[in-house]
């Protein structure tokens, strides 16, 4: 008779910080820094940093930053993943209660950690949660949005505000308590994992658009629930740029594409599809690659069309 001496997995954290890094390590290393320095002593967590195939100068002073802190764990990419993909690979090195999706270019102005941990073991129904997003000059901006659904496409948010105001909030609005909204924000998605895992985690076809629409609608479909809670503050170091970059544009439409094709049903797909399209070429006097995004949308938006299936892998980690 064989022994079973399989033992069940021990949480040793409270909570796992899962950042990402591409080429940006003095946010990474600003991002850590601001955990430290506002999270109580109490409160036990994790950091798990992925580097999605930084350049070499890049990940040698990342890795030797952290080299040396017990928390935290750096791994390695060859190939870069993408924002599911590089999260999906840290959460196999996370151990923990709750899962805490972070921008790296980010800073905490208060225990954030804490609070939203405080946040979610008071609230059973809540799948995720998120501070409130600040500026760099510590203004209020939108933490959350709204399903880009067929009804907020055809009416709008204002009349659909009128009719269902529980469901549509004002994104601009300053709250003082917690408020249960469509979805968060992914610079900031604190995930309970237990939820996340029954759910499979984050969907890998997603490169870097419209996770945080995915992971809410489904939690939703499971009758779990999104909640801003603004006690918790943190700034994000948006880029102002009005620059339209073509293929960040087009991997956001394939993404939107993608949306719709999973979660909606045939005839509403559809509707969107074209909708979308019409909106795109449109906008072709501003240049040619509105016509191309809009083709893309015309055929479906086939996989080629994405970030994704262009990545190379660096052989070797080199």
């Amino acid at each position: 008779m064989t022994q079973d001496t399989t033992t069940e997995q021990v949480t040793v954290f409270e909570v796992a910080i899962i950042l990402l890094n591409y080429n940006s390590t003095d946010y990474t290393i600003g991002c850590i820094q601001s955990v430290q320095q506002h999270t109580a002593p109490g409160l036990r967590w994790q950091m798990v940093i992925v580097d999605n195939d930084s350049e070499a100068a890049q990940y040698r002073r990342l890795a030797g930053f952290v080299a040396g802190i017990p928390n935290i764990t750096l791994v390695k990419s060859i190939l870069n993943l993408g924002f599911s993909g590089g999260n999906m690979l840290g959460v196999q090195h996370a151990r923990a209660r709750y899962l805490y999706f972070l921008n790296n270019d980010t800073v905490f102005e208060n225990d954030c950690l804490s609070i939203l941990y405080n946040f979610m073991q008071a609230q059973p129904d809540a799948a995720m949660c998120s501070g409130q997003m600040l500026d760099a000059e510590r203004q209020p901006i939108r933490t959350f949005g709204y399903f880009p659904t067929l009804s907020l496409k055809l009416l709008g948010a204002g009349l659909l505000r009128l009719l269902r105001p529980q469901h549509f909030p004002r994104r601009n609005g300053v709250y003082m308590q917690p408020l249960q909204v469509p979805f968060v924000s992914g610079a900031s998605m604190f995930i309970r994992y237990e939820m996340f895992a029954a759910i499979g985690g984050m969907d890998t076809n997603y490169f870097f658009y419209c996770e945080e629409e995915d992971l809410a609608y489904t939690f939703r479909e499971k009758g779990w629930h999104c909640y801003l809670v603004p006690e918790a503050r943190f700034v994000h170091f948006v880029s102002k740029s009005t620059t339209v970059k073509a293929v960040f544009l087009q991997e956001y439409y394939y993404s939107l594409m993608y949306f719709f094709s999973k979660h909606f049903s045939a005839p509403a797909y559809h509707v969107l599809k074209w909708w979308y399209f019409f909106k795109l070429l449109k906008k072709c006097y501003k240049g040619g690659f509105y016509a191309r995004i809009a083709w893309m949308i015309a055929l479906n938006a086939p996989p080629y069309y994405s970030l994704r299936f262009k990545q190379k892998i660096r052989l070797g980690g080199t």
